[in-house]
């Protein structure tokens, strides 16, 4: 499977830059990454760009606590629905089973388990990476989220039993990491993981939402379900809709999104058994649709925001897809 992370999640990164006073637009750019794509939920970018970003990050700060400040810049909406899901769930116990189902919404080399022993619950991070793995700020970035979510959930005063990382010792940084977990830690470990209690995650959170939080697992349900079924389409999709109403839409703007050549492209959606001119097709039939039952958008705005040359050219193609006009659909639904 290619490995993509969802892009505003890379915001971070972005704004632990520009609190040190580092442009982070040279950084992105040189890596590979478009920042134009950071305030697009439905952007994805190459894991192994991220990482490399991270790394370079890593060297520019020259601090071994670094990933901590994570926990000082990250707001729900950067993980889509599943921020604002692990938030609303009645206790975290329901918090971090949400994490370990949906976390490929986030980055789909990037996955979660959770084991029981006796009154302690062990949450596990490991990744699919194949080559060098990432860099220790990475490693710390997330179970930094991941405890100060669980605090903003629980209350400040929630400590975990013990975490273990992977990379060996921060040196001069650890009284960064014992003043941010306030537990025992044990580095250079073969598993990455935090432990806590299991009383304190089955006790009811004070701002849960039952409702909320179901809503959003349907969300996430649907997201990561396209993602594990048609990586490749769902990409290519996501970058279509982005750039159909510019001007130079191309096969090769839409490849450059995806960090690959026209005919590279060309072949992963052959495998796929569809084409570019298809999927194109598909995303305006489901674009036009859902535009125009939004009722917000005049036919001539649609016809922009679709692609089309003029509203004509809309409007014959919208008749061979729904066998109506685009005003005769807009007022029977």
């Amino acid at each position: 499977m290619t490995g993509t992370v969802i892009a505003t999640s890379v915001r971070l990164l972005w704004r632990i830059l520009e609190r040190r006073g580092i442009d982070p637009d040279p950084l992105f750019k040189e890596v590979g990454l478009d920042p134009a794509m950071l305030n697009n939920p439905r952007s994805r970018y190459p894991v192994d760009l991220m990482r490399l970003a991270c790394t370079r990050a890593s060297e520019m700060l020259d601090d071994p606590g670094a990933g901590l400040a994570a926990a000082e810049v990250w707001q729900p909406t950067d993980f889509h629905a599943l921020g604002i899901a692990f938030l609303a769930s009645t206790t975290l116990r329901n918090a971090l089973d949400r994490l370990v189902r949906y976390s490929a919404m986030v980055n789909n080399l990037l996955s979660f388990s959770v084991v029981e022993r006796v009154d302690q619950v062990i949450l596990s991070r490991s990744t699919e990476y194949i080559d060098i793995g990432e860099p220790a700020t990475l490693e710390d970035a997330h179970w930094a989220i991941i405890l100060d979510m669980c605090r903003h959930a629980y209350g400040a005063d929630l400590d975990p039993l013990e975490v273990t990382f992977l990379h060996p010792d921060p040196g001069s940084a650890m009284g960064k990491f014992y003043g941010f977990f306030r537990c025992p830690m044990r580095f250079g470990e073969p598993v990455s993981s935090m432990i806590f209690s299991a009383e304190v995650l089955d006790r009811p959170l004070p701002a849960s939402n039952r409702e909320l939080a179901h809503a959003q697992d349907r969300v996430l349900s649907e997201f990561v379900g396209k993602l594990q079924r048609d990586d490749i389409v769902s990409r290519t999709k996501s970058a279509i809709s982005d750039y159909l109403p510019s001007d130079n839409f191309t096969s090769k703007v839409v490849a450059d999104a995806l960090h690959m050549s026209p005919r590279s492209l060309q072949r992963k959606l052959a495998a796929e058994n569809t084409t570019f001119s298809n999927l194109v097709e598909a995303v305006r039939q489901e674009l036009a649709e859902s535009y125009l039952a939004d009722g917000s958008f005049t036919l001539t705005e649609i016809s922009y925001l679709l692609g089309f040359s003029a509203q004509p050219a809309f409007s014959r193609a919208f008749k061979r897809w729904k066998g109506l006009t685009p005003q005769e659909f807009r007022d029977s639904v």
